[in-house]
C-alpha cells in the first residue's frame, strides 16, 4: 500500500516568504510614520488656529491684545521688572479653560518673584493644557510644578527687554491695539511654534544661550553662534515668567541653524520659530490664520512679517 505524501513548505519557501513580508514591512513603515506625522502636523495647525480664534475673541472683549507676559515693577520699569502672566494665560477663558482661569490668584502678583517660581501660582500652572502643546514635538513634561506650551508670541525682529517697545503683537507688559497693526492683519506674524526643552543642557536639539555679557543683545545672533549652550528650559511653562518660556522673535528664520539665545540685560530672545515638522514650522497671523513658512523663506520677507508697523510691501510667501 502506497504511503500518502504530507504536503507542506520546504525550508527555503518558508525563507522566501518571511523574505517578501519584510519587504512589504519595509516598504509600509515609511508610509504610516508619515501618515502618523500628517496626522499629527494637522492637530498642531489646528491648535493654532484655535488659539487664533481666542486672540481675536479677547480682542473683541478688551479692544487690544494680551501681554506677551504682564510685568510687574518699583518704582518704575527696567531692570526691576518681574515677569508674570503671559498671553496664554490671559486667552484661557476663551480656549474653554474658565475653571482653570478663575483659579488665578491675580492680587497675588510678586515684586520680587517671576511667575515661574512663585509658589502660589503652582496650582494653575501644573494644569496640562492639551491645546499647548504640538505632537509632533517627542519632548514631554519634565517639570513638576509647571505644564510646558509649544506656541510663543512674535515680538517681532526688534524688542527693548525692559520696555513695551516691540515692532511685533507680544513685549513686556504690551497691550497692542489693531489698529496699530498698520502692515495689516493678515501680512503680520503673531505667534508661532516652538521646541519644549527638557531641562538637560547636555541635549542638542531644545537647548540654548543665555547670557548676560554686556553687549549681548536679542538682535546680536554673532552671540548664539560664538558662545556653548547652556540652558534647556524653554517652553516649560505656560503660565508665564522669563521670556524663554512665551516669547520668539522673527530676526531669524524658522528652524534657524545657530542656537537661540536669551540676554535678559540686554535684550528680550532671539528665539527662532521652531519645529518638529520638516522644512519649516506653522506660524499663526494676526488676521486669525495659519500658515507653513519654509526655512528657506528670504529673511527680509520674513522679518517684515515679524513687524506690524513697519509698512512693508510683503508679496508671496
Amino acid at each position: 500500500m502506497r504511503r500518502k505524501r504530507t504536503q507542506g513548505f520546504t525550508l527555503i519557501e518558508l525563507l522566501v516568504v518571511i523574505a517578501i513580508i519584510a519587504i512589504l514591512i519595509a516598504l509600509l513603515l515609511p508610509a504610516v510614520q508619515q501618515a502618523r506625522e500628517a496626522a499629527r502636523r494637522s492637530q498642531c495647525k489646528n491648535n493654532q488656529k484655535q488659539i487664533g480664534l481666542a486672540l481675536h475673541n479677547y480682542a473683541d472683549v478688551h479692544k487690544m491684545f494680551p501681554p506677551g507676559h504682564l510685568d510687574s515693577y518699583t518704582p518704575t520699569p527696567g531692570a526691576n521688572a518681574r515677569h508674570q502672566f503671559s498671553w496664554l494665560t490671559y486667552l484661557l477663558p476663551y480656549l474653554d479653560q474658565k475653571t482653570v482661569y478663575q483659579k488665578i490668584d491675580f492680587n497675588a502678583l510678586s515684586l520680587t518673584l517671576n511667575a515661574n517660581v512663585n509658589p502660589v501660582f503652582i496650582p494653575v500652572g501644573t494644569v496640562n493644557i492639551p491645546l499647548f502643546l504640538c505632537p509632533s514635538d517627542s519632548v514631554g513634561r519634565n517639570d513638576v510644578n509647571w505644564a510646558p506650551s509649544n506656541y510663543f508670541g512674535s515680538q517681532g525682529n526688534l524688542c527693548d527687554c525692559r520696555d513695551t517697545n516691540c515692532n511685533g503683537l507680544f513685549g513686556h507688559s504690551s497691550f497692542t491695539r489693531l489698529q496699530s497693526i498698520k502692515d495689516g492683519l493678515s501680512q503680520t506674524i503673531a505667534f508661532g511654534e516652538s521646541l519644549k526643552g527638557d531641562l538637560n543642557p547636555a541635549t542638542i536639539d531644545d537647548n540654548y544661550i543665555f547670557t548676560n555679557t554686556a553687549g549681548s543683545s536679542e538682535q546680536n545672533v554673532s552671540t548664539c553662534a560664538a558662545a556653548a549652550p547652556n540652558a534647556s528650559d524653554r517652553g516649560t511653562a505656560w503660565f508665564g515668567g522669563q521670556p524663554q518660556f512665551n516669547i520668539m522673535a522673527t530676526i531669524r528664520p524658522p528652524n534657524d541653524r545657530y542656537f537661540d539665545c536669551i540676554a535678559p540685560n540686554f535684550g528680550c530672545t532671539n528665539f527662532a520659530a521652531r519645529s518638529a515638522h520638516t522644512g519649516g514650522a506653522h506660524l499663526g497671523l494676526a488676521d486669525g490664520s495659519v500658515r507653513f513658512i519654509s526655512q528657506n523663506i528670504s529673511l527680509q520677507t520674513y522679518q517684515a512679517l515679524g513687524s506690524r508697523n513697519g509698512r512693508d510691501l510683503v508679496g508671496e510667501f
